[in-house]
């Protein structure tokens, strides 16, 4: 292991030029102790958690203080001056010990996790889509920033972590750029609002990071996690009632004439994806939240025919101007949102369905695109149309929905065999027990359809490759919502007997 930290850090700094090497190097070691300590001691007991660490870090400094090569003694460098507590009273001894024997030390490696926070400014974008704080190191031999991108957009997370020029360069660029909003602030409100971002990713499965953040984010949170005053929690955001989202609303509707019939349901939507998903308020303007309500969002929370689909550019607009003059914004900004309206309103067009429901049909935030999805599983093809007769305008829509989504799940999760009798339970639900509907999400149906298809062919259990557990986390559920739901369909449906 240590002779993988060692080429790891080797091919780090060769990658970068000699004046970043103090800061490449602190990254580097920071990032291969954190990925040790998940892969090392991520379970068990506190005091069982610091045994291992300690054993580990006490044989790596054991090592390291016997070797002789300068690449080891920049490593053990490097480790004594960012290793946690656990590790660090060893790695300190040894690296003293061979301080005494080197013939020579460059100024770089005395300079490795040695810089002081001196300053810190946070940028804001004026359409609220993120903000950066910049963290100034003001050395005089390798002045630095480490600039934190926090996007509002995807709930507030640490998008990218950079290790950019000194300050006076990275606010003479952001006052040229224009369109954002400097402050300075203090050092401990800046990691208040850096810790509290991550946060936000850390509780992501899977964060959309750069790859910056990947190799500078554990530097930033060992510079932080150092500071001599503790860190200021940011103001708790304030939450938007439903009675005040109404309220909105209802303002909306009367300063605005001439909207469609479904302009307060539209609006609605809008102010809901904005205020659950994106931060920042219902009265932001940016033609990034235009792209990701029309083109991601909205067609894949909502059902609708094409009357439907047609009427949210038109509303979407009318609010962005109303937005826009309750906020002051530049009548530039609002124009670039609006325009934005008409970059992606064909793909509202695209999720339009062909035969009017009446009435759009709320989806929950699980739903998949399920033309991404078709065109992905070219063994499945195209789902069979429902038929929809003798349906009322909501069961139709309903099941229009339904049938297809758990035809793809069980041909995606259990083999194509499976999808077509998944198609006729889910029809069956529909026509025979529409009142069973609302004891459950809309989106556990189908999960729970191949749930029960699964255990009736006995596909899962011993000596099978399913088990409970493995089919509950492929269909993004738990195995007792999934076994309650599809209780619900066995009692209520007479399902042909297997042969």
């Amino acid at each position: 292991m240590l002779e993988t930290l060692l080429e790891t850090l080797i091919f780090d700094l060769a990658a970068a030029p000699r004046s970043l090497h103090p800061v490449i190097a602190e990254a580097s070691v920071a990032r291969s102790a954190a990925m040790l300590a998940d892969q090392l001691w991520p379970a068990g007991r506190p005091d069982e958690i610091g045994e291992v660490e300690r054993f580990f870090w006490a044989d790596a400094a054991r090592v390291l203080g016997e070797r002789r090569d300068p690449e080891s003694f920049h490593l053990l460098t490097s480790l004594a001056r960012t290793v946690g507590p656990a590790g660090r009273l060893p790695l300190q001894r040894a690296h003293l010990s061979r301080l005494r024997t080197e013939d020579e030390v460059p100024d770089w490696v005395t300079r490795i996790a040695g810089f002081r926070l001196t300053s810190a400014i946070v940028s804001e974008d004026i359409t609220g889509d993120g903000l950066s704080v910049v963290l100034d190191y003001d050395d005089e031999q390798h002045p630095h920033t480490v600039v934190v991108f926090i996007d509002n957009n995807i709930g507030a997370i640490v998008k990218d972590v950079f290790v950019g020029p000194p300050v006076d360069r990275v606010l003479d660029a952001y006052q040229r750029g224009g369109r954002v909003t400097i402050r300075t602030v203090r050092p401990p409100t800046a990691a208040g609002i850096i810790l509290q971002a991550l946060g936000e990713t850390n509780d992501y499965d899977d964060p959309p990071v750069t790859e910056d953040f990947e190799f500078f984010s554990a530097l930033l949170v060992n510079r932080l996690t150092q500071l001599p005053e503790r860190p200021i929690r940011p103001p708790i955001r304030p939450l938007l009632s439903p009675r005040q989202r109404d309220k909105l609303v209802d303002d909306f509707l009367d300063s605005t004439a001439g909207l469609p019939d479904d302009a307060a349901d539209i609006v609605r939507l809008w102010i809901d994806h904005a205020v659950d998903h994106t931060v920042g308020g219902p009265l932001r303007v940016s033609a990034v939240l235009v792209e990701l309500f029309l083109a991601h969002w909205l067609p894949r929370k909502v059902l609708a025919d094409s009357t439907y689909f047609a009427a949210v550019p038109v509303v979407v607009k009318a609010w962005l101007a109303y937005a826009g003059d309750r906020t002051q914004l530049a009548l530039d900004v609002v124009e670039e949102a609006v325009d934005a309206v008409d970059v992606w309103s064909p793909a509202l067009e695209a999720a339009a369905i062909i035969d009017p429901v009446g009435e759009r049909v709320l989806l929950d935030d699980t739903t998949s695109d399920l033309e991404d999805a078709y065109r992905a599983l070219s063994g499945l093809g195209t789902p069979p149309q429902p038929d929809l007769q003798g349906l009322d305008k909501s069961q139709a829509a309903t099941l229009s929905v339904l049938a297809p989504h758990a035809w793809l799940m069980a041909g995606e999760t259990l083999g194509n065999a499976y999808a077509p009798d998944a198609f006729d339970i889910a029809e069956r639900l529909v026509r025979e027990a529409p009142d069973l509907l609302a004891k459950a999400r809309l989106s556990t149906w189908p999960r729970a359809i191949v749930w029960l298809l699964a255990h009736r062919h006995r596909l899962v259990g011993p000596g099978e490759t399913l088990t409970p557990y493995s089919l509950a986390a492929d269909l993004a559920s738990s195995p007792a919502t999934l076994r309650k739901t599809a209780k619900l369909l066995t009692d209520t449906l007479i399902l042909p007997t297997l042969t």
